[in-house]
Formats: structure tokens, sequence, C-alpha cells
């Protein structure tokens, strides 16, 4: 690649005022919320195979006795998305995860607008999915939350 999009994510993140922490010249970690949730994404570039893998951390913390509930859901979730999928990650002390690979072409090239889109895409997915999983984590109770309700979209008057 001829631009590093760790440079460009790093550049991104300056200028949206967010935290972040170059790992490498392969790696960055930045808090894309001031507030909560507070997301934490990875950018990991893999050069020897031409990937860029994104990991997002939701800050959803799933107790043990929550591990089967919240499986089934990420199965739903899992279900209702295009690109990327969500893990439950006992190595990340037991957290909710977002991840998405995207492979490049020799052809194609990482500028601003597509890192920006890149992030955008997995913020949207994270946001559009954290209510329902919030809801299956605090419920105490067995409980079978429909997912389709997550993206009915209201039209009319009250």
């Amino acid at each position: 690649m001829d631009i590093n999009p760790i440079d460009i994510t790093e550049t991104l993140a300056a200028k949206m005022n967010l935290n972040f922490s170059r790992v490498d010249d392969n790696e960055i970690s930045v808090q894309l919320k001031n507030e909560a949730p507070r997301y934490i994404l990875s950018v990991i570039l893999r050069s020897d195979c031409d990937i860029i893998y994104f990991s997002c951390d939701m800050n959803l913390y799933v107790a043990k006795e929550r591990y089967a509930s919240v499986t089934e859901a990420i199965v739903k979730a899992n279900e209702k998305i295009w690109v990327g999928h969500f893990d439950l990650i006992s190595s990340a002390a037991n957290r909710i995860v977002y991840s998405l690979t995207i492979p490049f072409v020799s052809s194609f090239s990482a500028d601003e607008e597509v890192m920006e889109s890149l992030i955008q895409l997995v913020t949207d997915e994270c946001n559009r999915f954290y209510p329902y999983f919030a809801m299956i984590i605090e419920c105490k109770e067995p409980f079978d939350f429909p997912i389709n309700t997550l993206f009915l979209e209201s039209a009319g008057e009250a």
C-alpha cells in the first residue's frame, strides 16, 4: 500500500479530537466516543496479507451467568449485518467486540475518505446493536427480546 491507513486513521482521530494511542506503524487504538458508551477501536494493518483489521470493543462486560444469553444474542445480531461480525471475547475481560476485516487488492488504496467511511461503518454497527446487547446483559431473568423490534421504523402520528 502506498499510504499507510494507520497514518490516515491517526490524522482523522486528531481532526475529530478523539483520544488515540499509536501502538506502532501498523496499529492504532482510538476512543471513538467521549461519552458513554465508550468504544475502543483498534485498527491493524497486515501489509503481508493486504488486509486492514478493525476491532471495536463495545465496553460491555458479560458476566459468566449471561454467556449463553449473550452468545445467542450475538448469533441473532450477526444474521442482521452485512459486513463484519460480533464476538464474545473472553480473553478481553468477557467483552463484546465488533470485528471487520477488509482485504485490499493491489490497485486499491485507502485514503482519508475510505478510512473515515470504514470507521463510520464500525461505529454505526456498534451503535445499532449496543442497546440490544446491553438489555440482554442487564436482564436478570431469561429474556428473549425479539431483535427485529430494533429495526422497526414508526411512521404516522401518536
